[in-house]
């Protein structure tokens, strides 16, 4: 260093000793941080996305237990507590087998509709959300 008078920056740096291969550790690093953050940025998504369908699964469970009617008998209690018999008759076993077909047929398309007018808005809503946190990332 000079004695006696002010240094400027410009003479600092001549003074200044830079390790060998110091740019390319730098340069190293620098990857390693990068490829580290979208690894980072990999499993961020991943999560949104694995927490969006799961969120979106317990609001399709949770509105279908809402709106059972609460008078409704359960399924397997009408089964168990019903008069089981035997039926000889082809034609008469047929009947009650269509019969039955038939109701659990509606009951199912009634479900089906009541699932596709709640959720078709709820899922374009989810899948939005979905998109927008995704390209942010």
């Amino acid at each position: 260093m000079k004695s006696g008078k002010k240094m400027k920056i410009e003479d600092l740096y001549d003074e200044i000793e830079v390790p060998a291969g110091l740019e390319a550790r730098l340069d190293t690093l620098i990857d390693s941080l990068a490829e580290t953050e979208k690894r980072v940025k990999r499993k961020i998504k991943l999560r949104l996305w694995t927490g969006s369908i799961a969120a979106s699964i317990i609001i399709a469970l949770s509105v279908g237990l809402l709106l059972k009617p609460a008078n409704q008998p359960d399924t397997f209690s009408v089964l168990a507590s019903s008069d089981l018999r035997q039926i000889d008759d082809p034609e008469t076993a047929y009947k009650e087998i269509k019969k039955a077909l038939e109701l659990m047929s509606t009951n199912l398309n009634k479900g089906f509709d009541e699932f596709n007018i709640v959720f078709a808005n709820e899922i374009e809503k989810s899948n939005e959300i979905i998109n927008k946190t995704l390209i942010k990332y």
